[in-house]
């Protein structure tokens, strides 16, 4: 059973009614309840563990976002914070880089992705939004499931300091443009059964259209050796490609368009 108390940031499931039956590790997530707090709380739901509202009851305590990691007294166990955050005082901090949510949000570094879409979508004009020269793009799924892992961990299991999660491949602001303008084209096509024999040939994988320069990424070395102590053996594997997220970008930018 689930259920919400409008006075808290936080959801209380309990099994059977009660969240002393629940058997997973108690957790409480403190934090502005949008797209990266619900993937995480629906991952930890998942995986077994009961999220409390109160913060005496839980095992580990959990801060999502700047405001939530930097006001929380005493400072929360881990720290889900943006790139550009100050590190608060928690013992793990999780530093999220170039996170793709395909629903959309602000303050977490990430929203020109979805300017891009509506860029393609308005028929590509003019110059795009500018960007950085290169970004490691990594899906929500992927690092909510990697969180969840860090969290649920014995608490002796990752050594404390801060944890940059990213992708692991580099993408160009034009190479991410491209595939969208491919994909937007193909979905057009179908909508207006105007298909050719050159819109329906193969599109080159995303593989072949990564940059190709040399680019510094986020030292990930301290997120796969955590997620290797948490008890995954491949450690930091993400498996969401990336076409398949600009896919869900354009189809929930669409979604919102007909709402």
């Amino acid at each position: 059973m689930v259920t919400t108390d409008s006075a808290s940031d936080s959801t209380i499931v309990s099994a059977g009614g009660s969240n002393a039956e629940n058997t997973g590790k108690a957790v409480h997530l403190l934090g502005e309840i949008d797209s990266v707090y619900h993937a995480i709380a629906d991952r930890l739901i998942r995986a077994g563990a009961s999220l409390t509202d109160s913060r005496n009851a839980a095992e580990i305590t959990v801060a999502i976002g700047t405001a939530a990691a930097n006001s929380a007294d005493p400072a929360a166990d881990i720290a889900v914070i943006p790139p550009d955050s100050q590190p608060p005082d928690s013992k793990i901090i999780v530093r999220v880089h170039d996170l793709l949510v395909p629903e959309g949000l602000t303050g977490w570094g990430s929203e020109v992705i979805h300017e891009w879409v509506e860029w393609v979508k308005e028929g590509a004009e003019g110059l795009a939004p500018a960007d950085l020269e290169a970004r490691h793009w990594v899906h929500i799924r992927d690092a909510s499931d990697a969180i969840s892992l860090i969290i649920l961990a014995d608490a002796d299991a990752i050594s404390q300091g801060v944890i940059d999660l990213a992708g692991r491949r580099a993408w160009s602001a034009e190479a991410v443009l491209d595939e969208m303008g491919l994909l937007w084209g193909r979905y057009t096509d179908a909508l207006n059964l105007s298909h050719s024999i050159e819109s329906l040939s193969s599109i080159p994988g995303p593989a072949a259209a990564q940059i190709k320069r040399r680019v510094t990424r986020p030292n990930l070395t301290p997120l796969h050796d955590a997620l290797k102590s948490a008890g995954r053996d491949e450690g930091w594997h993400p498996l969401t490609a990336m076409r398949l997220g600009i896919m869900e970008l354009f189809a929930h930018a669409q979604m919102k368009e007909d709402a």
